[in-house]
């Protein structure tokens, strides 16, 4: 076995599990208004646990996300933030811990027609990445679910220089690519990235769908999992929808064989998505370790 990426798990559960509102509009955005001392607590406990980078609690921090609620103008304030912590965290552990900067969907998580062309959604990510560029080590494009947004975040991402890694979602697919309908070839092909992820669905979703995607890429791969129930096709947390309940069968060691399933697969990055918490991450460091 090669030397494996570890990566953190998921914030905005794990935000929640700590005493945070279960507020699916703001999300983990919450914590960067009212609480960040309890963001920077994670982050110090995913460290702790032997994650090797830490990824920026920027998924809630946009201006389509914040603009409801009347804090359009500090989108800004609170992106530079999310890579403040995430930076300060490092720094103050040493080692060689690196951050990533999340850029998020734009229009909705689990979204196959994002409202908005490419050109319009590469403006807004190169503003994220303008906020987090001094702060990070590296771009990771999360839960993208439509080719044409993972290019434009990614193609805004390259613009600094730093490695870029797209992760798409399965959620609410079928698993042979992502839930647009784009094989995994095509949007392999056409994403400009250095790392190809799997993120935020069931790890069942993932163990069907990475060796597709390995076959699709000679680049790096890898997965990191949610632990909910499936969310039905057309969820909208931000629209009302519940967030399914957190699932009961994914404890740290069913978590931890799912993700030492992927390894086999040729992983080469793992970690976790939502409500997979530092228990869960510790845990594969103890197993990649020995």
């Amino acid at each position: 076995m090669g030397a494996i990426t570890l990566l953190d798990g998921g914030m905005g559960q794990e935000l929640i599990n700590r005493g945070a509102p279960r507020s699916e509009e703001l999300w983990s955005a919450w914590a960067l208004l009212e609480d960040p001392g309890l963001v920077a607590a994670v982050h110090a406990d995913y460290v702790a646990a032997g994650a090797d980078v830490l990824t920026t609690n920027s998924y809630a921090t946009f201006d389509n996300r914040l603009g409801p609620f009347g804090l359009a103008d500090r989108t800004e304030e609170l992106t530079r933030l999310s890579g403040s912590l995430a930076r300060a965290t490092v720094d103050a552990a040493g080692g060689s811990v690196r951050v990533a900067g999340s850029l998020p969907p734009l229009r909705h998580s689990y979204n196959p027609e994002p409202d908005g062309t490419y050109a319009q959604l590469h403006d807004e990510y190169l503003q994220m990445v303008g906020h987090l560029v001094d702060h990070v080590d590296l771009f990771v494009c999360e839960t993208m679910g439509a080719c044409f947004e993972a290019r434009a975040a990614a193609d805004a991402a390259r613009t600094t220089g730093k490695p870029v890694w797209v992760s798409f979602t399965l959620q609410g697919g079928e698993g042979a690519g992502l839930i647009d309908g784009t094989s995994f070839s095509e949007a392999c092909s056409v994403v400009d990235a250095d790392a190809f992820l799997l993120n935020c669905c069931p790890p069942e979703r993932i163990a069907t769908a990475l060796p597709l995607l390995r076959q699709a890429t000679n680049l790096t791969i890898g997965a990191y999992a949610n632990a909910f129930h499936q969310m039905p096709v057309g969820w909208r947390g931000r629209d009302g929808s519940p967030l399914p309940e957190a699932r009961t069968d994914m404890g740290i060691d069913p978590y931890t064989r799912a993700v030492m399933q992927w390894v086999d697969m040729g992983a080469e990055v793992v970690g976790g998505c939502c409500e997979i918490g530092p228990d869960h991450i510790a845990r594969i460091r103890q197993v990649l370790d020995a």
